[in-house]
């Protein structure tokens, strides 16, 4: 048995999918500072974006069910709930890959907060900052 997995058995299709996405999820955190990535984002040919959007509503459903739990109402069914071990093991590549708030929000935020910390300035206007791509605007 050991010898298989020397030689690379996965034994679960499921658990090898899943450390594979969290490679790839903490590849694109180191490149981009954040696992916020666009739905159509592809890194090295894995489709992270897909990925962290089936990862996040995991996670919500796993919330939305101890939300349940926690005021004593039946849970229709756990089927499709991340797990608490793999939220930490996300978590400890970004804290802030799952917000409870609208996700291009969060990677806007990130985005400020990255240029902040590289420039040491908040931006005042819109179009003041453009980062990976992306252009920020403060609320108005």
């Amino acid at each position: 048995m050991a010898e298989l997995e020397r030689l690379g058995m996965a034994w679960s299709e499921r658990e090898a999918a899943w450390a594979n996405g969290v490679a790839v999820a903490r590849e694109y955190a180191a490149v981009h500072g954040h696992v916020l990535p666009p739905t159509t984002a592809v890194w090295e040919g894995h489709p992270i974006g897909v990925w962290a959007k089936n990862a996040r509503a995991a996670a919500r459903r796993a919330r939305e069910n101890e939300e349940l739990r926690a005021a004593g109402l039946p849970v229709p069914s756990a089927a499709g709930a991340m797990t608490e071990a793999r939220q930490d093991e996300l978590d400890a590549v970004d804290p802030g890959w799952c917000p409870a708030w609208d996700t291009g929000w969060q990677r806007c935020y990130r985005l400020v907060q990255n240029h902040v910390q590289a420039v040491g300035i908040l931006p005042e206007a819109a179009g003041d900052v453009v980062v990976q791509s992306e252009r920020y605007s403060p609320a108005a």
